[in-house]
C-alpha cells in the first residue's frame, strides 16, 4: 500500500510520545512561534485518553489545552495538528475524516469550544448534552432557551435578569453559534427535526422553553420551490415571523386584528396581556378549544384568533410579503406547547420589546440609489467634479451612475461631511413603488424602520396639506415612541400591548382612506447620528451612524396623478 493512499508516515510502528510531541510543537511554532518543546511534552501528556480515539473529539481537547498555553487556533488548524498527532500527514488523509456541515461553537465557557458535524443529525445528541450542561451550571436562569436565524448562523440566547426584583429588566446572552463549514451550502437542511429533539428534551421533560423553533418547523416545506416568488423554504426562515390575529368575521379576512407578531413566547404573552381585565396578570392558562374542521383557529372565550406565517420577501425597493394561514393540526402543536411553558414558566411574562431579528433588518445591501444632482452641487461647492473628487481623495476609478457600492457611498459622505447625510439617497419615483392596498403591508414592514419620509400629491389644497402633515406626525411620533421603548425595562403594569402599535398602522391606512388618496411605498436607506447615544471606545474607529430603513411614501389623488 502507497503512503499516497494511507496519509500515514512511513514506519508504521506504534508513535512514541516524543515524536508526537515534536510532531505537535513543529506543525504550532508555524503560527505560535513562542510554543516550546517542553510546552509541547506537557499538552501530549495531558491528551493521553484522547490520542487513539476519535479526531475530533483529540481536536476538541487540543484546543483546550493550546488555550492554556495562550496559543488561539483555528478549528481547522486544531484538526490538522489532532492529525499529526495521530501520525496522519494532514486531515484530508484521515481515514476517520468526514465532510462536515456545520461548526457548532460553545459560548458559555470562557474559552470559546469549535467541534465540526457533518450532519443537524449528528449534532443533535450534542446539543441536548450541551443545554443540560447549561441547566447544571445554572444558565438558563429564566427557563428560556432562544433561536435566532441569521443568513450564516444559528445562534443560541438567554435572557438573564439585569436588575434583582425588577421584572423587565432583562438582557440577552450569547450561548452558542451553529454555522455552515462552507458559505453557500444547503446547511439548514435537517436543522428542523434536530431542534424537535431538543425542544422535546426541554419542553417535554418541563426544563425550558425553546423560543423561535415554531417559525423553523413551518418554513420546512418538502414542496416549496427555491427562488419561486410564493414559495417559502427553509432559507426563508431568515425572514419570517408568527403573527397572531383575532378575526371578527371568519368570511371576512380583512375584519382581522393583529395582536402579536415575532416568536411563539412573545407571542402566547401579547395573546394573555390582551385578554386580562387589570394590571395583574392571568394567574392561570387559557383555556383555547380547536373546531376539528374548517380552517385552523383557536377559540378563546368566543373570539377566533387565527395564527399567520408571515414572510417578506427582500428586494432593493420594495419588500414582497407572503402570507400563510396556519392549519388545524399546527394550531394543536402551539397549544400544547403553550400549556407546556405555562407549567415551566408559570408566568410568560418576559419584557422583550424588540421586533423578531429577521434578515431583512441587517446590515446595508450592496448598492444603494444615490441622488446625483445633490452629489454634483455639494461637489461643486468644495470646488471639484466627479473625476478631480476620485483623485483627491485616491480612489478606484468609479462610473457616475446612481447606483452606487453602498462602501462608496458611505465613504462620499464622510469626505463631503455631510451633516443630514440621508439627502443623498435618491426618493423613489412613484413607478418604482408599491401601491399599498391593505393595511398589512405597513403592519409587516413597521417593526423594520426607524424613519418616516414622504411626498404629497401635486395640487393638493392647504387644508387637505395640513390634515396629510398631522397624520404623517402621529405615525412618526408613534414609530419613535415604539423605537425609545424597545428593549428597556418595564413591569407587567405599565406594559404597552402590541396591538397598540399594530393599530397605528391602521389609523394611517384609514386616514389616508378619508383624505381620498391612494398610498404608495418603498423602503430606503437611512442613517441614524449615534454621538451622545453609542459610547467612544478609545482606539476604536467608530462609524458615526447607525444604519437602518426609513419607509417612504408617495400618494395620488384617487383619479389624479402623484
Amino acid at each position: 500500500m502507497h503512503a499516497s493512499d494511507t496519509g500515514r508516515r512511513p514506519n508504521s510502528a506504534p508513535i512514541s510520545f516524543e515524536s508526537r510531541a515534536e510532531a505537535l510543537w513543529e506543525f504550532v511554532c508555524l503560527s505560535a512561534p513562542r510554543f516550546t518543546i517542553a510546552g509541547a511534552r506537557q499538552v501530549v501528556s495531558r491528551l493521553a485518553g484522547f490520542l487513539e480515539g476519535d479526531p475530533k473529539l483529540l481536536a476538541k481537547q487540543l484546543k483546550i489545552e493550546l488555550a492554556v498555553h495562550g496559543i488561539k487556533t483555528s478549528h481547522s488548524n486544531t484538526l490538522k495538528a489532532a492529525s499529526k498527532l495521530q501520525g496522519w500527514d494532514a486531515w484530508h488523509s484521515h481515514p476517520h475524516k468526514e465532510v462536515a456541515l456545520l461548526t457548532f461553537t460553545g459560548l458559555d465557557r470562557n474559552i470559546p469550544i469549535e467541534t465540526d458535524y457533518a450532519s443537524w443529525d449528528e449534532l443533535a445528541k450534542e446539543l441536548r448534552e450541551w443545554v443540560d450542561s447549561l441547566r447544571t451550571r445554572g444558565q438558563l436562569p429564566l427557563d428560556v432557551l432562544s433561536i435566532s436565524l441569521s443568513p450564516h448562523a444559528l445562534s443560541f440566547t438567554t435572557m438573564v435578569r439585569t436588575e434583582a426584583g425588577v421584572t423587565g429588566a432583562t438582557a440577552v446572552w450569547p450561548l452558542g453559534i451553529v454555522s455552515p463549514v462552507s458559505p453557500g451550502t444547503p446547511w439548514l437542511d435537517g436543522a428542523p427535526a434536530a431542534l424537535e429533539k431538543l425542544r422535546r428534551h426541554l419542553e417535554s421533560n418541563g426544563h425550558a422553553v425553546l423560543d423561535g423553533y415554531a417559525v423553523l418547523r413551518l418554513c420546512d416545506d418538502p414542496y416549496a420551490v427555491p427562488g419561486h416568488p410564493t414559495s417559502v423554504s427553509m432559507t426563508d426562515a431568515v425572514n419570517t415571523e408568527l403573527v397572531l390575529q383575532v378575526e371578527q368575521d371568519e368570511d371576512d379576512p380583512s375584519s382581522s386584528y393583529e395582536i402579536a407578531r415575532g416568536n411563539e413566547l412573545y407571542c402566547w404573552h401579547q395573546l394573555e396581556l390582551s385578554l386580562r381585565k387589570s394590571t395583574a396578570a392571568i394567574q392561570t392558562p387559557l383555556t383555547i378549544d380547536i373546531n376539528e374542521e374548517g380552517s385552523g383557529a383557536w377559540l378563546i372565550n368566543g373570539m377566533r384568533y387565527v395564527w399567520v406565517l408571515e414572510t417578506l420577501k427582500p428586494n432593493e425597493i420594495v419588500p414582497g410579503r407572503i402570507v400563510r394561514y396556519i392549519g388545524i393540526d399546527d394550531c394543536k402543536r402551539l397549544r400544547k406547547r403553550y400549556e407546556g411553558a405555562r407549567k415551566i414558566r408559570g408566568d410568560l411574562y418576559m419584557h422583550r420589546d424588540y421586533p423578531k431579528e429577521m434578515a431583512y433588518d441587517g446590515g446595508p445591501s450592496e448598492y444603494c440609489r444615490v441622488n446625483l444632482h445633490f452629489v454634483l452641487l455639494r461637489l461643486d461647492k468644495l470646488g471639484l467634479n466627479w473625476d478631480s473628487y476620485l483623485e483627491k481623495f485616491g480612489l478606484e476609478p468609479t462610473p457616475m451612475v446612481a447606483r452606487l457600492p453602498t462602501g462608496f457611498v458611505y465613504q462620499l459622505i464622510e469626505n463631503l461631511k455631510l451633516e443630514r447625510p440621508n439627502d443623498i439617497f435618491s426618493l423613489l419615483s412613484l413607478s418604482e413603488m408599491q401601491l399599498v392596498e391593505e393595511s398589512a403591508w405597513i403592519r409587516a414592514i413597521r417593526p423594520r424602520i426607524q424613519h418616516l419620509r414622504y411626498v404629497q400629491p401635486q395640487g393638493m389644497d392647504d387644508v387637505d396639506s395640513v390634515k396629510l402633515k398631522e397624520v404623517m406626525e402621529d405615525f412618526a411620533h408613534g414609530l419613535y415612541a415604539q423605537l425609545m421603548t424597545a428593549g428597556k425595562a418595564a413591569t407587567p403594569e405599565d406594559e404597552l400591548p402590541h396591538l397598540v402599535w399594530a393599530a397605528e398602522a391602521e389609523e394611517l391606512w384609514h386616514a389616508v382612506e378619508a383624505l381620498g388618496l391612494v398610498m404608495y411605498a418603498a423602503v430606503m436607506p437611512h442613517l441614524t447620528a449615534t454621538k451622545g447615544i453609542v459610547v467612544d471606545v478609545p482606539g476604536v474607529n467608530m462609524s458615526p451612524w447607525a444604519y437602518g430603513h426609513a419607509l417612504f411614501l408617495r400618494f395620488a389623488v384617487k383619479g389624479g396623478a402623484a
